[in-house]
């Protein structure tokens, strides 16, 4: 695992850009704390901070090609380089390292910009050609690792994280638009950063500079079109098969590793196929809290002593929410994700013992485990007219009163319906947040409609799927995995996913949704897997989710805390909130 970043700029003296690289890794040195490579020529400069994970001693970046002219920094973890190794070499490549970064490079010459369909793992590399002074960056299928760039037209700079792009002397200028739609999805969605200019690039995607143009181009799709007709009985064989192969290839490592344990089905399925791979006990990191109702310590020491874990507790207190400063430098953009403080502290408690953590992300996007699409399941099939009823019932109702919100959204439209239950504030409410004179930036702007473009490519999709396939795109990869990714790496910890593996996911996702969401029950099929694996109220415990107890930490220090922020003179300066 690693922090890579670079530019494409002509005007620069070598000199400049040897200081500047150098830079730009200093700023993401918690991404990689074992080592720094950098080149500069031909107008480019590539760097690289590395978290030595596979081929410890000969795995320094950047990697060239047999004549040095392709270059590679790479992020991330391919699990099927060796094969990949193998083939490459039959083909008459010749490698100098055992890492997986080099495969990338031989990859690249064997197959071109068709390269990232060749690796299986999550990645985030840049490739610089010299013969053809071009420039082919990617990211994973799921936007696993992050990759932010700017471009104006001439100067194109990226890099893991957007501070090292700020480096680079980009104008920081607050993006109207992405913070509108930070305020009602608590992140800020793909494409846009909060920073005008600066962008995402969005997962399963690729960005070319050549003849001092970009572009981009979609190279994978996660469809959750129901193509496959297995039983339920095949389908879960194969999903038993599936899964223990994407756990297996990610216990490679040179380095120890362990998980994160929360007591809930995803981790503790993957806990219960690591234990029956692993010598030694599996190492477990469990995060809890003093208010009983929020924590789940006691269900994950109910895994661990079932599956006989090397077993770590910590408990989260309201003081330790001391760390929000630099939570914040670490993320980069808001992010209102209240489970970020908690992943921070896993990170950090499992850090202490191992290198590597596997985790449960993905299994509620992937399998259906969220409880919002039960709710919209049961929403659909109430009959037309009573759910105007309903609606319309809503506008009588205090404001605030709970269930009114839920109510209301059964005036429109699934899709509709589906994004209104996710935002923090009702549309209404805009035109009041903002200073008018800032409102003006973002009248015109509907932030509902991020979300709603995604919908609207799916229109053939029941309502199950159709939420599935917008969250796998929007939600998992802007919320959930930047999460994991920006807490983890501050703690220069490497995390891995084996419910998102490319196999599983593929496999899953053919399946028809009445497979993956049965008789009112989420997560079916992982659910009938896990009884044979782990203790049955595991299974039959509601989902609880990975929440914080922040109202209660609101009544508290943390109250004064936020308001000190909101109403400090720098913020009223700027002139883009309401003071009122």
């Amino acid at each position: 695992m690693c922090g890579i970043t670079g530019f494409v700029d002509t005007e620069l003296s070598l000199n400049r850009a040897e200081q500047l690289i150098d830079s730009m890794c200093q700023v993401i040195r918690h991404r990689g704390p074992d080592d720094q490579g950098i080149w500069v020529g031909d107008g480019a400069a590539l760097g690289s901070r590395r978290l030595s994970i596979i081929d410890v001693a000969g795995g320094h970046q950047p990697i060239f090609n047999e004549d040095q002219s392709i270059l590679i920094v790479y992020n991330g973890e391919i699990y099927n380089y060796l094969e990949l190794r193998k083939e490459l070499q039959e083909r008459g490549h010749h490698f100098d390292t055992n890492s997986d970064t080099e495969a990338i490079v031989h990859a690249y010459e064997e197959f071109g910009d068709d390269c990232v369909k060749h690796l299986r793992g999550m990645f985030t590399f840049a490739i610089w050609d010299r013969k053809r002074r071009r420039l082919l960056a990617a990211r994973d299928r799921f936007g696993k690792k992050p990759l932010n760039y700017y471009w104006d037209g001439q100067r194109l700079v990226f890099g893991s994280e957007i501070k090292s792009i700020l480096e680079a002397g980009i104008p920081k200028e607050v993006n109207p638009i992405a913070l509108d739609e930070y305020l009602v999805y608590r992140y800020v969605p793909t494409p846009n950063t909060l920073f005008k200019n600066v962008m995402k690039l969005p997962a399963a995607h690729i960005l070319i500079y050549e003849d001092g143009q970009i572009s981009t181009k979609r190279y994978w799709e996660l469809p959750f079109t129901p193509t496959c007709q297995d039983d339920e009985a095949t389908a879960i064989e194969r999903i038993i098969a599936l899964l223990k192969d994407a756990v297996k290839v990610r216990l490679m490592s040179e380095v120890p590793l362990g998980a994160f344990l929360s007591g809930g089905v995803d981790s503790s399925v993957v806990v219960g196929l690591m234990s029956q791979m692993m010598s030694q006990p599996v190492k477990t990191f469990s995060i809890g809290f003093e208010e009983d109702y929020y924590s789940e310590l006691p269900y994950a020491r109910q895994i661990a002593e079932h599956f006989g874990t090397d077993h770590h507790e910590f408990l989260v207190r309201p003081e330790l929410i001391s760390v929000l400063p630099q939570l914040v430098w670490a993320y980069d953009e808001p992010f209102a994700d209240a489970s970020m403080l908690p992943t921070y502290y896993v990170s950090k408690l499992a850090r202490e013992h191992v290198t590597v953590a596997l985790t449960g992300d993905g299994g509620d996007e992937i399998f259906g485990g969220y409880v919002h699409y039960g709710r919209e399941l049961a929403t659909s099939r109430i009959p037309l007219f009573t759910r105007l009823l309903l609606g319309y019932g809503s506008l009588l109702m205090p404001d605030g009163m709970r269930g009114k919100k839920r109510l209301h959204n059964m005036l429109y439209d699934h899709a509709t319906r589906s994004v209104c239950s996710t935002t923090l504030f009702p549309e209404g409410s805009r035109p009041s947040m903002y200073s008018h004179d800032y409102f003006t930036h973002v009248r015109d702007h509907n932030p509902l409609e991020r979300l709603l473009s995604e919908y609207r490519k799916v229109p053939h999709l029941d309502a199950t799927a159709s939420m599935q396939y917008v969250d796998a795109r929007v939600y998992l990869t802007d919320d959930i995995l930047v999460k994991v990714d920006k807490a983890s790496m501050l703690n220069s910890l490497e995390t891995r996913a084996p419910l998102l593996d490319q196999h599983l996911v593929e496999y899953v996702a053919s399946l028809p949704s009445t497979m993956r969401l049965r008789n009112g029950m989420l997560k079916y099929l992982l659910k009938k897997i896990a009884l044979d694996m782990v203790p049955p109220e595991t299974v039959a415990r509601p989902k609880h989710g990975f929440s914080v107890p922040i109202k209660q930490w609101f009544r508290g220090d943390l109250n004064t805390y936020a308001h000190d922020l909101l109403d400090s003179p720098r913020a009223q300066q700027r002139g883009i909130f309401n003071p009122q």
